[in-house]
């Protein structure tokens, strides 16, 4: 059995590279997010914080939602 379709572009090795790529990179990503938040929680404290988390999510909502 071949391993690439006859209309497919990509094989699936190369899928597979990809997708296990991009579960690495989410990993990596996610890691430096608690890293920085880490970073910023020791210096500023937890109100200040969800403040602004607070500002930045209302914010990014009204971006998505806005017609």
């Amino acid at each position: 059995m071949s391993s690439k379709y006859e209309t497919a572009v990509y094989t699936r090795e190369q899928i597979e590279n990809a997708r296990t790529k991009g579960q690495l990179m989410g990993w990596i990503q996610g890691a430096a997010s608690v890293g920085i938040l880490m970073f910023l929680l020791q210096f500023l404290g937890w109100i200040p914080l969800l403040l602004i988390a607070a500002v930045v999510g209302f914010g990014g909502y009204k971006v998505i939602t806005r017609k």
